[in-house]
């Protein structure tokens, strides 16, 4: 990624790397249960279902946990690649299927030329601690690139900006406040997921549209009886590593400390009574490469 990239979460230690890991293979499997189980749209997981050996991009792939849930779906013919600036957290070659490989890509340079015009999917999720105000529309158009006419581009957000918790949170509160704080001083885009399908459209792609998920719809289908502790579990292991992440970057002065992230933590784990709900709005959006 650019040398001016504001992502904050990576980790420089051993340690640190297998906590992140763990972390976002935790937090696929929670939002994964937000999006009712459907790694992608049915109409474009259908998509895929009617090509013989489908290519599928991940794009800031991470630990790859959507690319490897994906492979279970399709034949062993597909070819999966996962892409990310950073490969601290790609899994040993030997752990993954052997139709899935791991690349380096910055997702605001030109991909390289193998990869152009080759997939029939091309995935992108929680993007929004590494895009800037105004670079939606050129990551886009970037992405757009690595796209066989006629693929499908899918895009999810969401943002603590637009969490919220009944009854109030403290605690969340004064995380929204130091992510809103961050993200004025960094550049941070602070407008996903609302922005994200409007990215696409303006970006050239046909057949736009998305879909709104709420976490707290989860309380009442079949996995609600646990919902609740996995909603505050959710909460307290990202708001350690976001506040974290962002006082490394010593963009936080005057407003928090370590001994604040601290306090904080413990502020959050207090109103985790077991009783407060917490609501997570997450937008997916897709578009189609024009044939």
């Amino acid at each position: 990624m650019a040398d001016d990239s504001v992502y904050a979460l990576n980790e420089s230690t051993k340690a640190g790397v297998e906590q992140e890991r763990d972390r976002l293979e935790e937090q696929h499997h929670f939002f994964d249960d937000v999006m009712n189980n459907e790694l992608l749209p049915p109409h474009i997981a259908s998509h895929l279902a009617a090509i013989p050996s489908p290519r599928v991009c991940d794009f800031a792939t991470g630990t790859s946990i959507w690319l490897r849930e994906l492979s279970k779906t399709l034949p062993t013919s597909a070819e999966l690649v996962g892409l990310d600036f950073d490969a601290s957290k790609f899994p040993r070659p030997e752990a993954l299927p052997p139709n899935i490989t791991l690349s380096l890509a910055d997702g605001f340079q030109p991909f390289p030329k193998e990869f152009q015009n080759r997939f029939d999917v091309v995935h992108l999720r929680f993007f929004l601690f590494a895009l800037k105000t105004d670079q939606g529309v050129p990551l886009v158009k970037n992405l757009l690139s690595l796209l066989r006419p006629g693929g499908w581009l899918v895009w999810t957000e969401t943002n603590p900006n637009v969490w919220n918790a009944e009854p109030p949170s403290e605690a969340l509160i004064q995380y929204q406040k130091l992510h809103y704080s961050y993200s004025q001083e960094t550049n941070l885009e602070r407008n996903t997921p609302w922005i994200i399908t409007s990215c696409i459209r303006q970006a050239g792609l046909e057949d736009c549209d998305e879909k709104l998920y709420n976490s707290g719809s989860a309380l009442f289908g079949p996995k609600g009886s646990d919902w609740l502790a996995r909603e505050h579990h959710e909460f307290l292991t990202g708001l350690r590593q976001v506040v974290k992440g962002m006082l490394s970057q010593g963009c936080l002065d005057g407003l928090i400390t370590l001994q604040g992230l601290d306090d904080l933590m413990a502020k959050a784990k207090e109103e985790m009574d077991g009783s407060r709900k917490w609501h997570y709005p997450v937008v997916r959006a897709w578009g189609r490469k024009p044939s």
